[in-house]
């Protein structure tokens, strides 16, 4: 994540540096679509007061924006982590490349691939679909969907693939309705982003699946705390309210959208990725009302 350098004080904060930037990063190419300049220019007509305004452009400059090639540069070092990983668990490891273990390209060793969904039924569309695809596509492993297969031979592995992990919630819940044990190690997570929340959660209810992620994400993510920061650092410039205020008033004003207003599990994430949002973003991202067009579909 891109952070703003710090400012003096917030009299000295150049609103129109922080708009450049966000424009800039739009026309460069570095977020596309759907994440275009003109998609950007609808969401921040939404916005009403100054100090709203001034929300808006800190979210977008500060928004985890992931292309598909960013994607899957990320799951490119988690994949290599996972491989790596159960290449040191086996006798087969030693000169191994993990591309050759992934592909199936060597003895003793099978990895087969796999969204986190036990009913068999998920949308082309949905995250776990969409990487899995990747994953089979560029690396060769093996799809299998998780409720086709609960048990393995002593050479198979297999790896449970999303964009990414935040809470852990919904993670844990697959893992439960999928098998009943999982102490024989052979299964593993793999994702592009994992929050320090989600592996928290996995390590205390399934020490025995490791999840391996390209990128980390932590508290500091957060809308609470980049809101302390932007104070702190003077990017701003509303004294009489902070921006995490600002923001509950306009879900309040624009909503409904639930009780939890800041995303799932409360995160305050501003993530998003080519083919859509995770829940665990802000609302104001990816909701819909009948006051409210979200800046990205889900």
């Amino acid at each position: 994540m891109t952070v703003l350098p710090a400012e003096g004080n917030a009299a000295g904060f150049d609103q129109l540096a922080l708009e450049r930037a966000v424009r800039s990063l739009c026309k460069v190419g570095i977020r596309r679509a759907p994440l275009s300049l003109e998609r950007v220019k609808s969401w921040m007509k939404q916005f009403e007061s100054p100090s709203e305004k001034s929300l808006a452009w800190l979210i977008l400059r500060h928004l985890v924006y992931r292309t598909g090639e960013q994607l899957e540069s990320g799951l490119r070092q988690a994949l290599k982590d996972a491989a790596t990983h159960f290449l040191r668990s086996t006798d087969v490891g030693a000169g191994v490349h993990w591309r050759d273990a992934l592909a199936g390209r060597i003895k003793g060793l099978c990895f087969y691939c796999g969204p986190p969904d036990v009913n068999g039924v998920t949308k082309p569309g949905k995250s776990g679909e969409v990487v899995t695809r990747i994953v089979n596509r560029n690396y060769g492993i093996e799809k299998y969907y998780p409720h086709d297969v609960s048990q393995f031979e002593p050479d198979e592995r297999y790896l449970v693939v999303d964009d990414g992990a935040y809470t852990g919630v919904q993670l844990a819940s697959f893992l439960e309705g999928w098998r009943n044990d999982y102490s024989d190690g052979k299964v593993a997570i793999v994702v592009g982003l994992a929050h320090t929340r989600a592996i928290a959660t996995l390590q205390q209810r399934f020490p025995s699946v490791p999840l391996f992620y390209g990128e980390l994400m932590t508290e500091k993510n957060s809308l609470q705390s980049l809101s302390e920061q932007w104070i702190a650092d003077g990017q701003w410039a509303h004294p009489e309210v902070t921006p995490r205020d600002v923001y509950a008033d306009i879900c309040r004003r624009r909503g409904p959208f639930g009780s939890a207003t800041e995303g799932f599990g409360s995160l305050g994430l501003m993530v998003a990725f080519e083919h859509g949002v995770p829940d665990d973003s802000l609302h104001l991202l990816w909701s819909k009302s009948a006051n409210w067009t979200p800046l990205i579909e889900r």
